[in-house]
This record gives C-alpha cells, structure tokens and sequence, in this order.
C-alpha cells in the first residue's frame, strides 16, 4: 500500500514546510450574552416511557433511541479543562449518564480487558469495572435505562457479538448471556457498532458491523427473536487508508499504548471501519418509538449495483418488523430505500418517527418518511460524517462534515440551508495550516457544541496540532465560545446534567500527526475528558432564561398543540431543576452570591416546594439573573 507520487511529493513538500512553525493557538472568546434563539410555534413530542428516563442528559450513543443527539437542558456557555480520567484507554464512542450523573464507558479493545467501566462524575474516578468475554468490546456506547421493577434505580446494558450483559449502577450484574452468534475472529464482522431500546417488545436490541441483528428480553437477556441477518453485501474495499504500509505501523505502534491490537494490521482494519471501507455496517441504528420499526443504514444487496460480485457498490436504509410467525417473533424487511454510494451515516428519526435522516457517501442529506420513501434530499457539498442531529423544534437539522456544520430547516417536505458555521476559532501560525471541524454536532436549548481542530490538511486527513471545544448560537451559526483542548475523537460530543463537555479521546488523526509532525504534536493521550462549567452563573443564567423563552412560547400553543404544550412544561421544569441543582457548585465556586441563591430559590420554588413554570415568574427570574 503507497500513496501516489504526486501526494507523496506534497506530503514531503508539506512536512518541510511546516517544520518551521508553530503549533495553532485558541482566540480569545468573552463571555456571551443570552442566546437570540428561542423556540417558536408547535415542537416534535417525544414518546413517554417508563423504561426510557427524561431527555436532560446522554443515555446511549446517540442521547436516545431516535439519535437525535439533542438534549433538552442548557449546556455550558462558558467552560475550562476538567477531570481526564482513564488516560490508558482508546474510545470510539461516548459516556453516558446515570440518574447521578455517574459516567459509563466502553473503551475499544482495552489491555486490560474490560467491557465496562463505572465512573464517579464528580472527579472521574473508577467505581468499578466488568471484565471482558473475548468478544471485541467498544464499538458502541453502554446504555443507561430505568428499572421500573425498582423505582429509582437504573440499569446499564453491554452489547457484544456473542454475549449481552446487564449491570447494575452498583456494578452487579443481573444477567450475562449469549446473543445466537459466535465469533468469527474478524474484527470487522464480531464490532457491535449498535444498541438500543426496543418499547414494543421491551427488548434490548444489539448490531453488528457484518450485519446481524439481535433482541433480547430487558428483563431476563432471553431470546425475543432469532437474530436477523441483513442482506448487504461488504462495501467497496475503497482506496483504503492511502496510506504507505511503514507510516501504518508507526501509527499503530504510537497507538499501541492505549488499544490491545491483535494484528499488526488491525489500524488499517479500523481506518476502513471509520471510512466505510469493506463492511456491511459501519454505524448505529434508530428505533421508532411509536411503532417500534427499526431503521438500519447499510450496504444493498448484492447485484442491486448490476453485478454479483459479492460486493456492494450501493447504500440502503431498511426499516425492520418484528412479526408473529409460527415459530415465534421474527425480523422482517418492513421497507427498503437504495441509493448511490454507500453511508457513514447513522440514520436518526424525528421524535414523532414521521421522518428519518441520513446522508449519503455524495454530499446529500436524505429525508424518508417511516416507510423508506424519498421525501426530499438536499446537497451539501460534502458528505455528512455520523448522525445527522434533530432538534425537536422549528424543524432544524444539524449535520457535520469534515469542514463544517450545516445547519438546515425542514418545511413539510422541503428543506434548505440556514446556515453553515463559522468556524474561525484558531490563529493558525504557519504556512498550510487550515481550520476544520471535528465531530458531531449535539444540540441543546441554548446551543450546539462543536469540536475544532487546525493543521495541515492532506487529501481526506486532517491532522490537527490543536483541538478544542465550543457552542455556536443556534440562530446564526456563529460561536458563542470556544476553549482549547488537547486531543480529539472519532465518536461525538455529548452533554452531562450538569451542562459539562465530555469528550471520549481517540486520537486518530492525531496520532498521524505525531508521527509525521513530531516537533508540532504533543504526544497523544486517551481517555475520558471533562471540559466543566466556568462561570455557573451564567449557565444559570440560561438555564433560567431558556426556560423562560420556553414556557411563553408554550403559553401562545395552549389550544393550538396541547401535545407539544405539555411536552415544553417537561422540559421547562428540566430546565429549572438544572438550575437548581447548578446553584450549590457555583456557591462553592465564589461564582455566586448567597443572596443570589437565595433569590433564585425564591423565584424557581413555589410555596409548596414545586418548580416554577409560569412565564411571568420565569421571565422575572432570567431579567433578576441576567437575562433579558
């Protein structure tokens, strides 16, 4: 494997270039303001459930079983490097919350060995730790779910190719079981890249990279199908990672210290998994809360591209049944949607699961209705990178690129671009020193969070010297803050209660940095990164005031949306009880008066100990605190 003379020759050109330069530096970004945002007219209403908790922090890899990445509290507007708890582990996907806000974390083939390790929120310590069962762990997310046969306690789930566990937040486990597959000792076939919550069957679905598809019982971990096998074929070996097979190896070798590899290929095996090269599925999946149809984006089947070959040159979306046969429950192709390219794409419904989102590997975003027919589609330029974020209000859209955000608004079966984000967060301080994005896009009431790097750029790598974290304003694109930080991922950013940043470190393209730019590259580290609130005040402040704009525009919906009415009340008192709860740490913090305490206790508790969700009393409150 080699590159083409001609990169050769501008990576050379490049590499010299920059051996004389410095390393970007963040700009300097003030505190801002309140968020011109607010919500306006009739929102998607999530589905209620015993078993699913509330929207106010990261569940599974996605947030919830729709993927919308969006949670419904305010995230921190401003904010400084936290905790960095255990820096020896590789992550490709992100921690979630318990009702605490304890953290819970899959790390990719670990040395150690583990499937599952149990974090304390307040300093990143390990609670405790499950060991693995020789199945590749790590290509997905834990996820967190209520126990309603113990109210107050939850439940964290572990999907692996051939087993299935769930542990209690205490670490005990409630079951342990095979799942009907077993291993085939190929990475890119035992990866499970998806878990979720199926409500109609109360069952744990899990999905494997070479297709499979698994549900077991939530209670027991037995059997509510047969596993199901899509019909894909593996995509297109590609051009692979165009990378020369020594520089491979060193890159492997610099990552060795964090990733169990078992062969000496297995880096370039993962840069196919991240570029969709020769798998069948290389992303999660999506549950329709409403009808339980799941919704799988992968390769078509063989000769849909007009040769059998026993590869796919196409993608395909399937939404999937569970039907009463006369041998049990069994998965069936409900619907199929095929288009040109493959998708990297994790597919994500809207909260009423009208419409599912994805995109395509030629730069267009894709809008189906529930049952796999084209509604519209929409190009972008570039192709969308993971899962596409649904806000439930005014219909926006969020996709992430290698260079940008997009933000795009949906009006019934027509959508355009709103706006795509100015990212100019760097002073670049030397010659081909771009800026770009990094990750997912995640949505919450006051903003969406974006991780920046800048470096060089070379073909499809970025190689970022710097990295940080930030929020744009919803309502134009531009950053309300941004802080600088060391190292990147691959899996997204997600949002905790406590309106905290936590990045899950997998410092691929980093790590080609390191070994082509050592004197501009901090050596690489993993883990898990907290990025915790500066200024609590503030983030009260909107928490407050984005309650406020919330509960108004609910006031002018009464009789017009009663669903979507009762919907905005969940998420005001969500709102208020962040704030709340903030009020103790920003004490601590000297970032808050007791007199202010005090007032805002006042103005968000009723004289029966209730939360506050009047307009009056809120917009009182947010004008009292700072707001508008």
């Amino acid at each position: 494997m080699s590159l083409p003379r001609s990169t050769s020759i501008c990576l050379v050109a490049a590499t010299a270039a920059v051996a004389h330069a410095s390393p970007p530096t963040p700009r300097h970004f003030d505190p801002p303001g309140v968020t011109a945002w607010k919500p306006d007219g009739c929102r998607l209403v999530p589905t209620t459930n015993p078993i699913i908790p509330s929207r106010d922090r990261w569940r599974m890899l996605h947030g919830d079983v729709v993927n919308s990445n969006e949670v419904s509290i305010a995230m921190a507007p401003v904010f400084e490097a936290g905790w960095h708890a255990e820096p020896s582990t590789f992550n490709v996907t992100v921690p979630v919350f318990d009702e605490r806000g304890d953290l819970y974390v899959a790390p990719f083939l670990p040395h150690e060995g583990v499937v599952l390790i149990a974090l304390d929120h307040r300093d990143g310590s390990r609670r405790w730790a499950i060991e693995g069962t020789g199945a590749p762990s790590g290509g997905v997310s834990p996820m967190v779910l209520a126990d309603p046969a113990r109210p107050g306690e939850e439940i964290v789930y572990v999907t692996l190719y051939d087993r299935a566990l769930a542990v209690r937040t205490d670490g005990r486990i409630v079951w342990d079981v095979p799942t009907g597959l077993a291993l085939t000792g190929e990475l890119r076939n035992d990866a499970v890249t998806g878990i979720n919550y199926h409500p109609q069957l109360d069952a744990i679905a899990g999905l494997s990279a070479d297709g499979h598809l698994y549900l077991l019982d939530r209670k027991t971990g037995a059997p509510r199908a047969a596993p199901f096998l899509l019909p894909g074929a593996r995509s297109p070996a590609g051009a692979g990672p165009t990378l020369p097979r020594l520089l491979l190896a060193a890159i492997q070798a610099e990552l060795s210290p964090l990733v169990d590899f078992p062969t000496p290929d297995t880096f370039a095996q993962l840069m196919d998994a991240i570029l969709g090269n020769g798998v069948k599925v290389s992303n999660s999946f999506a549950i329709d809360p409403h009808t339980g149809r799941m919704f799988v984006a992968a390769t078509a089947p063989d000769g849909d591209d007009g040769k059998v070959d026993g590869v796919s040159e196409r993608g395909a979306i399937y939404g999937l049944d569970v039907v009463a046969t006369p041998s049990g429950p069994a998965i069936t192709i409900a619907c199929t949607h095929t288009f040109a390219g493959g998708s990297a794409s994790t597919p994500t419904l809207g909260l009423d699961g009208r419409r599912v989102y994805l995109g395509d590997n030629d730069g267009r975003m894709l809008a189906l209705d529930r049952d796999c027919r084209d509604v519209w589609q929409l190009d972008l330029g570039a192709q969308i990178t993971g899962s596409i974020a649904v806000a439930a209000d005014d219909g926006e859209l969020y996709a992430s690129t290698q260079a940008d955000i997009v933000k795009v608004v949906e009006r019934g079966d027509t959508a355009s671009v709103a706006w795509h984000a100015n990212l100019d967060v760097f002073h670049r301080n030397g010659p081909f020193q771009q800026q770009f994005n990094m990750l997912l896009a995640g949505v919450s009431a006051t903003g969406v969070n974006f991780m920046a790097g800048a470096g060089p750029v070379l073909g499809r790598y970025q190689l970022p010297l710097a990295t940080g974290y930030g929020v744009l304003d919803r309502k134009t694109g531009a950053v309300r803050y941004f802080a600088g930080g060391l190292d990147e991922s691959v899996a997204e950013m997600n949002v905790g209660p406590d309106g905290a940043y936590y990045n899950a470190d997998s410092p691929v393209r980093r790590a080609i940095a390191r070994v082509l730019l050592p004197w501009l590259s901090p050596p690489i580290e993993g883990g898990i990164r907290q990025f915790r609130p500066r200024r609590r005040d503030l983030l009260i402040r909107d928490a407050v005031c984005a309650a406020a704009d919330r509960a108004e525009n609910a006031a002018r919906q009464v009789g017009v949306c009663p669903a979507s009415v009762a919907a905005d009340v969940t998420q005001i008192r969500e709102l208020v009880a962040q704030a709340l709860r903030t009020v103790p740490e920003a004490l601590f913090a000297g970032e808050l008066s007791l007199v202010a305490a005090g007032d805002l206790g006042a103005r968000l508790l009723d004289d029966d100990g209730e939360l506050v969700v009047t307009p009056t009393a809120l917009r009182a409150a947010c004008r009292a605190h700072g707001g508008w």
